[in-house]
């Protein structure tokens, strides 16, 4: 089995089932079967780029640009890259090829500074301006109970996990406080399973953000959120890369990518969204299917404060050069913290519909020198890696 890269799709196809095969212990059953529901989803959506291939053939090239360039399923669609040149592909910021920037760029031992939400609100309390509980087991009961009083409505998430996953809004109404707590604690015991991570049986529970009317109007039912990623060059020089908003859709109370928000950019200099809008399921966007606000031409209110609380924010963890930001605009006319992604994602290259690669290693100096991103994390099973 030899990896190498190629624009031939019946070689990719070949090497895609040959890979599964190969490392049986990371493609199960379950595993297997996710994928290919993600890849049918986003292959109904666009059918333009699934262009009439076979889903089992999708999953297989998918499955060998995995292994050779690091792109994420939904990358396949949203950055267009199914069947795409050799070139074209090596242009982007991948979801797997990202690690290599970030692993020189964040300090390996504080990366649960922002991946543990709870030691996240801890450290940055002040920029949350919102009240955060840690549930961990029945001792928080009577804490949980006096939380409930103050916020019958709030948001749930489990600790070590990102993307949204697990994140939804609870109303306690008549509830029974304990036994809301126990389906608190079983809700986030599954999902952190499913994802191996070491927080097996914790959850936060958030007071809800009330936002200013200048961004509840985008859409009032979710919360909209601004993603600034902050890199830190040292010596004080802070560098914000692409700034995007990100929109609620169709009632949902999350603005994240696996809902179908829209994604637009921000003009770093004016604050003024400069595209249309994208989603992660590869749209475009031109006036919001619910309020009927043209996406590009939206006005980011006090921008300058943004860009200064990022800057802020990015100085207090200086052992983390790059920080994915999400933050939102309150009643109190304030940008506050909804949280840092210590792996976030590059959600420019999307909306602006390029890859930025050779762009961000000018600017971090940094050139990744391992031929393949999942070298020295996975046994190679490939007879000319």
């Amino acid at each position: 089995m030899k990896l190498y890269a190629s624009e031939d799709e019946v070689y990719q196809i070949r090497i895609g089932h040959e890979i599964v095969a190969a490392y049986s212990e990371i493609y199960k059953p379950l595993v297997i079967e996710d994928i290919k529901q993600n890849l049918k989803q986003h292959a109904d959506i666009r059918p333009d780029i699934a262009g009439g291939r076979r889903l089992e053939d999708i999953f297989a090239i998918a499955t060998y640009d995995y292994w050779q360039y690091g792109i994420g399923t939904a990358e396949e669609f949203y950055n267009e890259l199914l069947g795409s040149t050799d070139e074209k592909k090596r242009q982007y910021l991948t979801f797997r090829g990202r690690f290599d920037y970030i692993d020189q760029l964040n300090k390996k031992e504080d990366l649960h500074l922002l991946r543990n939400k709870w030691h996240s609100y801890l450290l940055l309390k002040d920029a949350y301006k919102r009240e955060v509980l840690l549930l961990e087991g029945e001792q928080d009961l009577p804490a949980f109970e006096t939380f409930c009083h103050r916020h019958p409505a709030f948001v749930a998430k489990p600790v070590g996990l990102g993307g949204s996953e697990g994140v939804h809004k609870e109303e306690v109404g008549d509830a029974d406080i304990h036994t809301l707590l126990n389906k608190l604690l079983a809700e986030a015991e599954e999902t952190n399973s499913r994802f191996n991570t070491v927080i097996d049986k914790c959850v936060l529970v958030e007071e809800v953000i009330a936002q200013g009317e200048e961004m509840a109007v985008l859409h009032p039912a979710s919360v909209n959120s601004v993603r600034m990623t902050t890199i830190n060059m040292g010596d004080g020089d802070i560098r914000m890369w692409y700034p995007v908003v990100r929109i609620g859709v169709g009632g949902n109370f999350l603005s994240s990518g696996a809902v179908g928000c829209i994604v637009a950019g921000i003009n770093m200099c004016t604050g003024i969204t400069e595209t249309p809008g994208s989603d992660e399921w590869g749209k475009t966007t031109i006036v919001h299917p619910d309020t009927h606000i043209p996406i590009k031409g939206i006005k980011i209110p006090r921008w300058r404060q943004l860009c200064d609380k990022a800057i802020e924010m990015a100085e207090r963890l200086p052992t983390l050069r790059y920080i994915g930001w999400d933050f939102v605009f309150d009643k109190d006319k304030e940008w506050i913290v909804m949280e840092g992604n210590e792996v976030g994602e590059i959600l420019s290259q999307f909306v602006y519909h390029r890859g930025e690669r050779e762009e961000f290693e000018q600017l971090i100096g940094y050139k990744p020198t391992k031929e393949y991103w999942w070298q020295g994390k996975y046994p190679s099973r490939f007879e000319n890696v």
